[in-house]
């Protein structure tokens, strides 16, 4: 496409996109990955090229990878994102009513909360979703998170690896 364009002088504006894991192991700092995974999320809402996209979380710290997951984001958002002078809102109503359609993808653990008015989405953990589910298909560009467990860590190679390859991982 650039080298079309190219020819011809004519302006053009390439977006690179993809599916970008986080994978977080059973030995993991879970506060210092839950931070970094956090912040990466909530960086123009989701809406970067390399925003974290799903995460790939070990079942034995499942549970504690969720809990300080919820409180990274409180402590970068606080308890009503909504009014964070930090968070942005969503880039458009086509966007959000995108976005929107995902959650009914998993069980929400958090978040969840969103005004179409604002175009505002919380901060949303998706659990027990579906590899086929669409939010597990398509770039997603917001604020919503996908998590899968895995056992062992061969698994989480071949889940990726089978996939188109991650801008970030």
């Amino acid at each position: 496409v650039m080298a079309a364009a190219a020819k011809h002088l004519t302006p053009v504006v390439l977006e690179l996109g993809g599916k970008s894991p986080c994978i977080v192991d059973y030995d993991a700092d879970i506060a210092t990955a839950a931070r970094r995974i956090a912040w990466g999320k909530c960086l123009n809402a989701g809406q970067t090229c390399i925003a974290p996209d799903y995460l790939l979380v070990h079942e034995d710290i499942k549970e504690a990878f969720i809990e300080a997951l919820q409180k990274a984001f409180r402590s970068l958002l606080g308890r009503k994102p909504q009014k964070s002078k930090h968070f942005v809102r969503i880039v458009s109503d086509r966007a959000f009513d995108r976005l929107i359609g995902y959650l009914d993808n998993g069980i929400i653990r958090f978040g969840g909360e969103y005004d179409k008015e604002e175009r505002f989405i919380a901060p949303t953990l998706l659990d027990e979703v579906s590899p086929s589910a669409p939010v597990m298909q398509e770039e997603i560009f917001g604020p919503i998170f996908p998590l899968l467990t895995f056992a062992d860590t061969e698994d989480v190679v071949s889940f990726v690896t089978e996939r188109e390859k991650p801008l970030a991982l």
